[in-house]
C-alpha cells in the first residue's frame, strides 16, 4: 500500500484546523448542535402524529406541547433535586461504603476506598463545580436554541436543496435526493431513541415512585440521557439501585430495580430498536468510547450528550457521500443479522 505525502499532509491540516473550530467554536456551535437535535427530533415526532391521519396543524401542535411538556419537566426536575442528591450525595456514599465493609464478602480483597474524603477533595469539588456550571449555562443557552429552531423550521423545505448545490458534480436532483436520504435517516435514528428514552424514564419513574425511593424523578431523567447512549447506558441501570440500597439499606429494593432496569433497557435498545431502525445506526462499541472520549473533552457535558447523535449522524451521512464510506466502515459494528434485516422490513411494511 502506498501512502501519498501530499495526501497525509493535507489530511493533517485539515484535521487541525477543523480541531480548532471545534473548540473555539464551541460557544456557538453547541447550541447549534442542540437546536438542529431538537429540530430533528420535531420533525420526526409530526411524521409520528401524520402517520395516523392527523391534520398537519394538529400534528405540529402535539409536536410541540410534547417538546414543552418535556423541556419543563427537566428544569423541574434539575430545579428541585439536582441540588438535593448533590448534597447528601456525601451520606449516601457513607451508607453504601458502611455497607461494602459490613455486609459483602471478600470485601477485605478490594482496597479501602474512603468515598467522602473522595468527594471532599478539592479537585473533586471544582470539576463537580464545572458540571453544575456546565449544566446552568444549558438553560441560559435554551433562548438560543429555540432561536434556531425557528429559523430551521422556517428554512426546512429549502435546505436539501441548498445543500444538494454545494455539489458541483452532481445533479442537483440526485444531490437533494441523497441530502433527504441522510436527513430521513438522522431524523429517523432520533426520533426512535428519544421514543424509547422516554419509555426507560417513564418506567424507571413508575418503579421508583411505587417503591418510594428518593429522587425518582431525578433518576428517571438520568436513565432517559443514559438510553441514548449504546452499550455504555446499559451501565446506568445500577445508579438508581445504588440509591435505592444507600437508602433502605438491604438488598431486596435495589435487586427489584437493577433486574427490572436492566430487563426494560435490554428489551428497548436490543430488540425494539433493531426492529424499528435495523442497521439505520450500527456504531461499534469501541467507537462509542472514543465518541464519548472525544466530545466530552472538546465540549464537556453538552458532548457527553451529543456524542452518540453526532457519530451517528457522521456515519450516516459518510454511507452516502461518495469518497466517505470508509469512515462509515471504521465506525460500523457487526453486519446485522438477516432476522433484523427482515424484522426492519416487516415493521416499515406497517
Amino acid at each position: 500500500m502506498k501512502v501519498d505525502d501530499r495526501s497525509v499532509v493535507n489530511w493533517l491540516l485539515s484535521g487541525a484546523i477543523l480541531l480548532a473550530l471545534l473548540v473555539y467554536g464551541r460557544p456557538l456551535l453547541v447550541p447549534l448542535m442542540f437546536a438542529l437535535l431538537l429540530w430533528a427530533v420535531l420533525n420526526a415526532l409530526v411524521d409520528f402524529f401524520r402517520r395516523y391521519q392527523m391534520h398537519a396543524w394538529l400534528a405540529w401542535s402535539a409536536a410541540f406541547a410534547l417538546i414543552i411538556a418535556a423541556l419543563y419537566f427537566v428544569a423541574v426536575v434539575l430545579a428541585n433535586e439536582a441540588a438535593a442528591v448533590a448534597a447528601q450525595a456525601p451520606d449516601y456514599a457513607a451508607k453504601l461504603q458502611r455497607i461494602w465493609v459490613t455486609r459483602l464478602p471478600f470485601h477485605e480483597m478490594v482496597p479501602t476506598f474512603d468515598v467522602v474524603t473522595f468527594l471532599k477533595d478539592d479537585r473533586v469539588a471544582r470539576l463537580l463545580g464545572q458540571m453544575a456550571a456546565s449544566i446552568g449555562s444549558m438553560f441560559l443557552e435554551l433562548i438560543v436554541v429555540v432561536i434556531y429552531v425557528g429559523f430551521l423550521l422556517a428554512e426546512q423545505r429549502h435546505l436539501p436543496t441548498k445543500i444538494a448545490r454545494l455539489q458541483p458534480n452532481d445533479t442537483e436532483a440526485r444531490g437533494e435526493k441523497v441530502v433527504r436520504a441522510i436527513g430521513d435517516q438522522i431524523q429517523s435514528y432520533l426520533g426512535v431513541c428519544t421514543f424509547l428514552s422516554a419509555i426507560m424514564a417513564i418506567v424507571t419513574y413508575a418503579l421508583l415512585a411505587a417503591m418510594h425511593v428518593d429522587f425518582a424523578g431525578f433518576w428517571a431523567l438520568v436513565m432517559f440521557f443514559l438510553t441514548y447512549i449504546p452499550t455504555v447506558g446499559a451501565l446506568g441501570v445500577a445508579l438508581p439501585a445504588l440509591m435505592a440500597l444507600a437508602q433502605f439499606e438491604t438488598f431486596a429494593p435495589a435487586v427489584i430495580i437493577l433486574v427490572v432496569l436492566s430487563i426494560v433497557h435490554f428489551l428497548l435498545t436490543n430488540v425494539l430498536q433493531t426492529v424499528m431502525l435495523g442497521r439505520t445506526l450500527n456504531l461499534s462499541p469501541f467507537a462509542i468510547i472514543i465518541s464519548l472520549t472525544f466530545w466530552g473533552l472538546l465540549w464537556g457535558i453538552s458532548g457527553l450528550f451529543l456524542a452518540v447523535p453526532l457519530t451517528g449522524a457522521i456515519a450516516i451521512a459518510c454511507r452516502h457521500v461518495e469518497g466517505f464510506g470508509w469512515i462509515a466502515e471504521l465506525l460500523a459494528g457487526p453486519p446485522p443479522t438477516a432476522k433484523a434485516w427482515h424484522s426492519k422490513l416487516l415493521w416499515q411494511r406497517r
